[in-house]
């Protein structure tokens, strides 16, 4: 019964190695994912006037090269990343996301992002497309 489950531990340990999986510090490496509440709190109301909402509370963001993806609740709609070239507090929204993704949809969550935000950098989209699918 030993050898039994010293081989099974032994086969698990070398699939993970063969089958690494990516972290947050590679997916993410030099995106800025700290939001201080000070930020947050200033913030909101800039945002819920450009969502045409009555309030708007951020609770996560991406930052990369001048563009920004904060998540953004409402209570008034469905809670979404907002994706913004430029500063939040002077530059309107370039696109919104909301909804889930699958596991298995990070290279179309990419594909999106990239296209639907023109002009952000590959490493905010990839950062971004992992983060939907692996972090969430």
């Amino acid at each position: 019964m030993k050898m039994i489950l010293l081989v099974l531990s032994a086969m698990a340990l070398t699939l993970s190695t063969v089958t690494p999986s990516v972290s947050a510090e590679s997916a993410c490496s030099g995106v800025d994912r700290t939001l201080a509440k000070e930020r947050a709190r200033a913030l909101g109301p800039v945002i819920a006037k450009q969502l045409e909402a009555k309030r708007a509370e951020i609770s996560q963001s991406l930052r990369f090269d001048g563009w920004s993806i904060l998540y953004v609740s409402t209570g008034e709609a469905d809670d979404a990343f907002v994706f913004y070239s430029g500063d939040p507090m002077r530059n309107k929204y370039v696109t919104l996301w909301g909804g889930v993704a699958l596991e298995n949809e990070e290279k179309e969550i990419r594909t999106w992002t990239l296209k639907n935000a023109p002009g952000i950098p590959r490493t905010l989209a990839n950062c971004f497309a992992w983060h939907m699918t692996k972090e969430r």
